[in-house]
């Protein structure tokens, strides 16, 4: 009975191969392993192959003849030969192996097809040879569905298409595109495809770029240096799309062609996971239109309070950390924001609904504290909010920008960490960036003027010494206090060149002074903290003041508290030096800082400026005129004259004279004037 099934077994397998040849898509050998050779051939294109069945030797002659010169691949085709050896399909036999597969790229003509190989081995039930079927099947489309499956599980693809080069065609394979029709599996036309898309699929702006990226020259040129190229386009709906071109096959001129949806990960944050500027954008115009009248809104502009100096004191990471953190606070609030991005570094966007905008807790969210090794760090935020109004005409940008504008007129932080916008700011916006854009020139054209400010004795109210402070008379037009144009400068780190134009003018005036032999006090100059990180600026003033002929004495330089908290090493050396020198060195706006106590006690200072929000405030409130009597006492119990700028009257300097105030500065004794002015001042 064994022997019978073998033999009705092995007649199936003769039945299966005499069956092909019938359509084009199969074909096979019946080979006899054992003396290696064809007995039988079932050829689409001849049924019968003379010349080699029956004689040993003819696999690999039909092998040789009919499969090897058409294989595209020369890995595939010496993987084709190894397993095609008698030895090989012996060995693989007696090792228990009956079945083995193959698959190849095969071209024949001007088609690329793909070929799957079955190889079947039996043992012959008589003459105990082992023989093998071994058929071929066209197995070219499910070859490419599979490639292109395998493409289609890595990311979602609005269309699938192959272009021929040569002939300037496309077959479109798969498209999802609802808003125009795109017909697949047939040929088109490259240049009236490319056409169509750029009418349904990009923005009008970017059309002309995308024909010249898509051009077949320019294109092959891209893959033939890298192998794969793209472009990312918006679309008419503002969605991010990228067109990646990748060669399908190379000889030939093949390329595949996916259109890919970007538009979630072009519009996120790699940082924080929320949106970026171009999604919140994006998005909040959606949610507007889409609710235009039905709803009130606002949107608001965060930014965290020095943040440049927490990510220097306590590194990049832990700056990640809190950006992530403060924003998970904005997004987790009673704000609900219906949107929410980053701009850039520690720069946000909300649109909320104005019901969920309660003034009176944005304190609370806006300060927090954070633990960094092992520390307790208030953060402090602070934000701009612009209320939308009915039948705005703005785009979303524009009211950022306002919202922006807001946030820079906060003027006490700690008091109300945030602005409303109002329309009167756009002036000073505007001065602000005429400030940017007009920086160079207008040092070139001498149109800031450097101001003296005098500084009067507590007790006997003669001039003692005096601040230079800077106008800008842009144009003949009214000059722009530094209030407006000053913070403007910081922010984008042009102030050094403002301030060493001040430096310079001070010390030429106390030069001319010097050598005239007139009548001369201390000016102090204002150093910002990028002027202590700037190590040719330090350097500058360092040379400057060794080399006058001036006395040292005459030169003073005003520091505020929150610098200290973020300069260098380099900067603690320079300002010790200054002071080894005979400069003196204050320390200006004390008590508007978070670290008052901890600035004055690891930082030696001559003396310390009082900030006018004290002086404001004396005979207003019993707190405050203890503060301004403590910080006097304090100071010099540590061996610091006490400055109180802002005096506007009477009451405020006898208050302050009472109670041992060093020196006074303010417009209830002078206001800042011309160099010329000061000069006739001292020379009375």
């Amino acid at each position: 009975m064994g022997g019978s099934l073998k033999e009705t077994s092995y007649e199936k397998r003769i039945q299966r191969l005499m069956l092909l040849g019938e359509d084009g898509d199969q074909y096979g050998l019946y080979i006899d392993i054992s003396n290696n050779i064809v007995w039988e051939v079932k050829n689409p294109e001849q049924a019968c192959w003379e010349g080699e069945t029956g004689r040993a030797g003819g696999v690999t002659a039909w092998l040789k003849k009919q499969i090897y010169p058409y294989i595209m691949d020369n890995e595939e085709e010496q993987k084709f030969r190894r397993t095609f050896m008698q030895g090989e399909l012996l060995r693989l036999f007696q090792s228990g192996q009956r079945q083995v597969q193959l698959g190849y790229r095969f071209r024949k003509g001007k088609y690329i097809t793909y070929y799957h190989v079955n190889i079947e081995m039996f043992e012959h039930p008589r003459k105990h040879t082992i023989e093998c079927c071994a058929i071929w099947r066209n197995d070219t489309i499910p070859y490419v569905n599979r490639v292109i499956s395998k493409v289609l599980l890595q990311d979602k693809y609005r269309m699938i298409a192959v272009l021929d080069i040569q002939e300037k065609t496309v077959f479109v394979r798969k498209h999802t595109f609802d808003d125009m029709e795109l017909v697949c599996d047939q040929p088109l036309e490259y240049r009236e495809f490319i056409e169509k898309l750029c009418e349904h699929r990009v923005e009008k702006k970017d059309r002309d770029w995308f024909v010249t990226s898509t051009r077949l020259d320019y294109m092959e040129e891209n893959l033939q240096m890298a192998g794969t190229y793209s472009l990312t386009v918006y679309n008419e709906e503002r969605g991010a799309e990228r067109y990646t071109y990748r060669w399908l096959d190379k000889e030939y001129r093949e390329v595949l062609i996916a259109v890919e949806d970007r538009t979630v990960e072009m519009e996120k944050d790699p940082l924080t996971g929320y949106l970026n500027r171009s999604g919140f954008l994006r998005k909040t115009e959606h949610i507007l239109k889409k609710n235009a009248d039905q709803y009130q809104f606002a949107v608001i502009y965060f930014n965290i309070r020095k943040f440049s100096g927490l990510n220097d004191v306590y590194g990049y990471e832990n700056g990640d950390k809190i950006i992530r953190s403060y924003m998970d606070r904005i997004q987790n609030s009673v704000l609900r924001p219906l949107a929410l991005g980053r701009v850039s570094a520690d720069r946000f966007h909300a649109l909320v609904d104005v019901k969920n905008l309660e003034l009176s807790e944005l304190g609370k969210l806006l300060q927090y504290p954070v633990r960094i090794r092992g520390e307790q760090v208030e953060i402090y935020g602070r934000c701009g909010i612009y209320y939308i109004p009915e039948h705005c005409d703005l785009d979303v940008s524009q009211m950022c920008d306002l919202a922006k504008m807001a946030k820079n007129k906060i003027s006490n932080q700690y008091m109300q960490p945030y602005e409303i916008y109002q329309e009167d700011m756009k002036t000073e916006y505007g001065q602000k960036n005429l400030a940017l854009l007009n920086l160079e020139k207008a040092l070139e054209q001498e149109e800031f003027v450097v101001c003296y400010q005098p500084v009067v004795d507590g007790q006997t109210g003669e001039i003692v010494s005096a601040e230079a402070l800077v106008r800008w008379n842009s144009s003949g037009a009214e000059p722009m206090v530094p209030s407006v144009f000053v913070p403007e400068l910081e922010d984008s780190g042009y102030i050094t060149k403002l301030d060493t134009y001040i430096d310079q003018t001070v010390h030429r005036f106390q030069e001319e002074r010097y050598c005239q032999e007139k009548r001369m006090v201390p000016v102090a100059v204002n150093l910002s903290r990028m002027d202590l990180m700037d190590g040719r600026m330090t350097e500058r003033i360092f040379t400057e003041i060794q080399e006058t002929k001036v006395p040292k004495q005459y030169f003073r330089y005003e520091i505020i508290e929150s610098a200290c908290t973020i300069i260098n090493t380099q900067g603690e050396e320079f300002l010790e030096s200054l002071r080894q020198q005979g400069v003196q060195i204050f320390l200006d706006d004390f008590g508007t800082g978070v670290s008052t106590f901890e600035t004055v006690r690891d930082y030696t200072f001559d003396a310390l400026k009082l900030d006018m929000g004290f002086v404001k405030k004396i005979g207003k409130d019993q707190k405050s005129d203890a503060i301004v009597v403590s910080i006097i006492d304090l100071a010099h119990r540590m061996g610091m004259k006490v400055v109180a700028e802002g005096i506007e009257n009477q009451q405020q300097s006898d208050f302050l004279r009472a109670h041992g105030c060093d020196y006074l500065q303010g417009f209830y004794y002078y206001k800042p004037m011309s160099a010329e002015e000061f000069s006739k001042l001292l020379d009375k």
